[in-house]
């Protein structure tokens, strides 16, 4: 067998994972004092004491709404991640934002040679919040449960055709395919690792019929069952979330000891509660409230792009995209539209991907050049299709926003480009409950704007935007229509090897750089503000904010 590690050498996983996964506690631990406690204390309403200043090891958290349920199995949403990531473990970890998986439970992996088998040696010593020993017995019923609930996050272990535990440290897994993100995928919270027999006395199981007999997730939206740093204590849907620093940790943990996560979607709510000390992070501010605490003391703004996008897409099928599946049309969208524009819209933070592989991703080009735009060359381009005169179109758009910017927005600024080139567009708005999201999946959208949140935090989530994918048949783009960057999927998936991957994905960023029924338009930024009484706090996106991080200075 042979040895393969992606990315980051794991000497760099001991650095930065130095409280989470049993590392160093560089903050000297709950029990260290906090500066400032002689200072005046306020009561916030859950009675824990609060001070501005950092007397308190209570973190209290502001972040958004859209989800119903915290069981690790069910969770597919953009913040349950926070909540799974502090409560539970995985294998393999992302550490910070722009690095590669690192192992977390796992102590070391192997790949065979023909890179369709996966050893994994699990860490000693991990042990439950119940005190429970964590065995390979239940990283197989954890991700199995996951798998046979059948809900939105089980395609993420898709290519696991099979998984065997020939010793309680060690779990081999069988993969359909040649994977090469099946180590980012064992790090979503989907397949986080549970307390088997935890679970199994709350009316969990792992069973095939798991789908219609499981019924654990009643118990786990009252309490955790993981070997996470935090338990969580209370959950109310819709409103808070509570978690205490789990007296059963086997690692070393940050000097936080209780994290209150009120679900407090306004943006407005969010700053007003942030500038008089109320909560100390806020994880939805936007343009606007960041400018309102400008002068605001004690508060720290993050501003910068995630993964999520928003693209055009121009449907291939001229049946549903008329003048817009024509590859000069498209070509000349391409060229007209604002990309500097687009961005202020979105605010600060805000870029515009080179291609297909957002920015921050391994084998990601970076930016489209701020000069691309080129409003002649795209009037020629739509003379060259025939539309010398301009054309008229439909633009959908759904009633859905992207990282708190509305659609209809980027729509109105899309209109506005395409009419300095003659093209007329009339949008068409159309909530996304009302039609928009079905027509969307079933690919009879002609022209819209849409968003693409990662499913899971590896470039591979991409290749669904080659022809063939799952996007890319949205958009009536079949394999058949482009043979060769069909092909580049199996090949970037087969490329377990760091360099023939970046290769790889950087040819699907070339051969789409002009080329196909999609636009990235803008990576959309992410705006959080807090108490510069903490340390560690930064944007995630496999995590939105990783709890286990943070510590009171």
């Amino acid at each position: 067998m042979k040895k393969r590690f992606l990315a980051v050498i794991l000497s760099l996983a001991v650095a930065a994972g130095c409280v989470a996964c049993g590392g160093n506690d560089n903050a000297g631990g709950s029990d260290s004092p906090a500066q400032g406690e002689e200072t005046g204390e306020t009561s916030d309403q859950s009675g824990e004491t609060s001070d501005q200043t950092g007397g308190s090891n209570t973190v209290v958290v502001a972040m958004g709404a859209g989800f119903s349920t915290v069981d690790p199995g069910y969770v597919y949403e953009k913040y349950p991640p926070l909540i799974v990531n502090a409560c539970y473990e995985n294998l393999f970890k992302f550490y910070s934002n722009d690095s590669a998986p690192e192992p977390c439970l796992a102590e070391s992996y192997e790949f065979s040679e023909d890179n369709l088998t996966l050893t994994v040696k699990l860490k000693e010593g991990v042990t439950f919040a119940s005190g429970n020993p964590m065995t390979s017995a239940d990283v197989l019923f954890s991700i199995n449960r996951c798998k046979n609930l059948q809900g939105n996050p089980a395609f993420i272990a898709e290519t696991i055709e099979s998984m065997e535990a020939p010793d309680d440290q060690t779990v081999v897994f069988h993969l359909t395919q040649a994977d090469s993100a099946i180590l980012s995928k064992l790090t979503y919270s989907s397949l986080a690792v549970l307390d088997s027999a935890v679970v199994k006395e709350n009316g969990g199981t792992d069973a095939e019929d798991a789908s219609t007999t499981d019924t654990a997730q009643a118990y786990l939206d009252t309490t955790s069952a993981g070997s996470g740093m935090y338990v969580m204590t209370s959950y109310i849907p819709d409103e808070e979330v509570v978690l205490e620093k789990n007296p059963n940790y086997w690692g070393e943990g940050t000097n936080v000891d209780k994290y209150i996560i009120k679900i407090q979607p306004d943006a407005n709510t969010q700053m007003m509660t942030l500038s008089t000390g109320d909560i100390d992070v806020a994880m939805n501010m936007t343009d606007d409230t960041i400018a309102e605490l400008a002068d605001a003391q004690n508060v720290e703004i993050i501003n910068a792009a995630t993964k999520t996008v928003g693209f055009v897409m121009m449907n291939m099928n001229e049946t549903y995209g008329g003048p817009v599946s024509d590859p000069k049309v498209q070509q000349a969208i391409r060229k007209a539209l604002d990309y500097s524009g687009l961005q202020v819209i979105c605010g600060e933070g805000t870029l515009t991907p080179y291609s297909l592989i957002q920015s921050g991703f391994m084998g990601s080009k970076g930016e489209r050049p701020a000069d691309y735009t080129n409003v002649e060359e795209a009037k020629a381009l739509l003379a060259e299709a025939g539309y010398g005169d301009g054309l008229d179109v439909d633009l959908t758009v759904s009633d859905l926003d992207m990282e708190g910017i509305l659609l209809t927005d980027l729509a109105q600024k899309i209109k506005d480009d395409l009419a300095q080139i003659g093209i007329n567009v009339n949008i068409v708005s159309q909530p996304w409950a009302a039609g928009y999201g079905d027509a969307y999946r079933d690919g009879t959208l002609g022209f819209t704007v849409m968003y693409w949140g990662t499913d899971y935090n590896d470039p591979n989530v991409q290749l669904e935007f080659l022809p063939g994918g799952v996007v890319g048949l949205r958009a009536g783009w079949t394999a058949d229509m482009n043979p060769e960057l069909a092909a580049m999927y199996q090949e970037t998936m087969s490329a377990t090897d760091n360099d023939d991957r970046i290769a790889a994905l950087e040819k699907i960023q070339d051969a789409a750089y002009e080329e196909g029924p999609f636009i990235m338009a803008v990576q959309a930024p992410a705006h959080i503000g807090y108490n510069t009484r903490l340390d560690g706090v930064a944007i995630s996106d496999p995590y939105a904010l990783d709890l286990t991080l943070i510590n009171i200075k």
